[in-house]
């Protein structure tokens, strides 16, 4: 089993969660209004919250073969 640091990992795939956070908050709360950023802050913080530096992920979901 492989470990990773999860709110590192959230950090560094920004560009490809951020828009699709976005479009969710969007499609459950169409009137919401917040900064794209901001909100990508908080989920970090949150997941900060709940899971601690380093979290186990089963071999399948890793290929480090790049």
């Amino acid at each position: 089993m492989a470990r990773i640091k999860l709110e590192e990992a959230l950090e560094y795939l920004w560009d490809d969660i951020q828009p699709s956070i976005e479009k969710a908050v969007r499609e459950i709360v169409p009137s919401a209004e917040f900064e794209s950023k901001e909100l990508f802050r908080a989920f970090l913080r949150e997941v900060g919250r709940r899971r601690h530096d380093w979290v186990n992920i089963p071999d399948n979901l890793i290929d480090s073969s790049f």
